[in-house]
């Protein structure tokens, strides 16, 4: 009777340690599922529960299991996503720097400073240098004569910035944009430095 009782309470521990291993793996997946979504894709998270939306443009929280979502959509700044742990707060305010500042920092160290500002929101003052009306993109950046520091800063623009074709060359830009990638140096071009959901004004 005693082996019977002690049986059945291995079965009943071994059925409890099952389901609480099933839950953490279902946990495991959507957490993950979650932070590709939004991390590598820029997609809004399946799992997550919507909080609040800002009269800002429509920037939106969302929080899941033990993570939180941001998806920024502001009217004249921030327009990105990105996710965190519950205490991670909204930051609208972007990073000023030069483009010399940039180029210099690139020139020292690309992966260290490229791992500083990947996905970071930056306010750049620079040069226009060329523009693009059918990608809706511009480039800006600084040169010196050698091209040891040069670099090419290039803003693909939110749809809604419809007056790119009054923009001058060589006069100096403003932008706002997330970091989305970045490209060493060869012997054809400097090294570019590649912005989105950018907001330009000259």
């Amino acid at each position: 009777m005693a082996k019977n009782n002690e049986t059945k309470a291995r079965k009943i521990w071994k059925k409890i340690i099952n389901i609480v291993f099933t839950i953490i793996i279902i946990i495991i997946a959507i957490i993950t599922i979650d932070y590709i979504r939004v991390a590598k894709f820029e997609y809004t998270p399946l799992f997550a529960i919507k909080t609040e939306t800002l009269k800002d443009g429509g920037t939106t929280e969302y929080y899941g299991l033990g993570y939180k979502v941001i998806d920024y959509n502001q009217i004249q700044g921030r327009r990105d996503i990105e996710i965190g742990l519950w205490n991670m707060k909204r930051n609208s305010a972007p990073i000023d720097i030069s483009d010399i500042d940039l180029a210099i920092e690139f020139t020292k160290d690309e992966e260290k400073t490229y791992n500083k500002y990947y996905k970071k929101f930056l306010r750049i003052k620079s040069t226009l240098k060329e523009i693009n009306e059918k990608t809706n993109t511009i480039t800006l950046g600084y040169s010196d004569e050698d091209g040891k520091y040069s670099l090419d800063i290039i803003c693909k623009l939110v749809p809604e910035q419809t007056n790119i074709s009054s923009f001058e060359k060589d006069k100096e830009i403003t932008i706002i944009g997330t970091v989305k990638n970045y490209k060493g140096s060869t012997k054809k071009e400097n090294k570019r430095l590649y912005i989105k959901n950018c907001i330009a004004q000259q």
